[in-house]
């Protein structure tokens, strides 16, 4: 499903970029509506604000690669589409947060796990990326562990261990590993991860971002101190400062490649709207 909002000013025939987000929960859990405020806040920087859903990983049911498929389908819908959605199918950027951030990365970096059913001559690849707090390899735990648990044969309730698993298994977990498939001429990246992140260590953006300059791509990393998990979404782990800092680098990052114009707009309340959770004692 395509979630959308246009600028307000959009006239028909003109064109405008647009920011796909991309939403986290582990890949079995969240919705796009976690994005709907951000895609609001680029549609008032004159932008087409998506935020998109993907089926979720269940026991006998869709695993990570259904998700990274259902991402890649969204992408070419929204480019066969982009004259209705007054849409620069040039300037599409793709925007995630932890799993959401990891099937980001895998757009940008990953070929194959296309739907059947898709054109192939229309590109799911963005024209940039922007990433917080990614999974950006399969085959390290935890990560490993949500793999083998999101494939179809175990169960949901496994504990699941190393050693379960297979030389097959890995070979899959790298697959869809995006620290793995950094080539040459891949969109420019923003990383920002935070360094009290225990969910997903910023080591893996570090070795991503590593990789990227290697190859010659822009990438830009930022590593944010005392700063947990998720910490673009609103009301979850982090200030109303710290998410309109990640949500501002994101809108400054659009600006230098020049699909975003002007300063950014966002502004911290008076008072602020809320405080991290982790302050708050009883």
């Amino acid at each position: 499903m395509v979630y959308y909002i246009k600028p307000a000013s959009a006239k028909p025939g003109k064109k405008y970029p647009a920011v796909v987000c991309i939403h986290g929960g582990g890949w079995t859990a969240g919705g796009a509506d976690v994005f709907f405020p951000h895609a609001r806040y680029f549609a008032s920087r004159k932008a087409v604000g998506i935020s998109i859903e993907y089926r979720l990983v269940k026991f006998q049911g869709p695993n990570m690669q259904d998700c990274l498929t259902d991402c890649k389908s969204a992408m070419r819908f929204i480019r066969a589409h982009a004259v209705e959605l007054n849409i620069d199918p040039d300037k599409i950027a793709v925007m995630g947060d932890s799993a959401g951030g990891h099937l980001a990365a895998c757009l940008g970096t990953i070929n194959g796990f296309d739907d059947l059913f898709d054109n192939p001559s229309i590109s799911a690849k963005p024209n940039a990326m922007i990433l917080f707090n990614p999974g950006l390899d399969m085959t390290e735990p935890p990560h490993v562990l949500n793999f083998i648990k999101s494939q179809t044969m175990l169960g949901s309730n496994l504990n699941a261990n190393l050693a379960l698993l297979t030389d097959k298994d890995m070979v899959a977990a790298r697959a869809l590993s995006p620290v793995y498939h950094v080539q040459a001429k891949q969109a420019p990246v923003l990383l920002m991860h935070g360094l009290d992140d225990k969910v997903i260590l910023p080591e893996q953006s570090i070795r991503f971002a590593d990789s990227m300059k290697m190859a010659g791509n822009q990438c830009k990393l930022i590593l944010l101190p005392n700063t947990r998990h998720a910490f673009v979404i609103p009301k979850y782990t982090a200030s109303e400062a710290t998410v309109i800092n990640a949500i501002t680098e994101a809108d400054l990052f659009l600006k230098s490649l020049g699909f975003l114009h002007g300063q950014p707009t966002l502004r911290l309340s008076d008072p602020p709207a809320w405080v991290i959770k982790a302050q708050v004692k009883k």
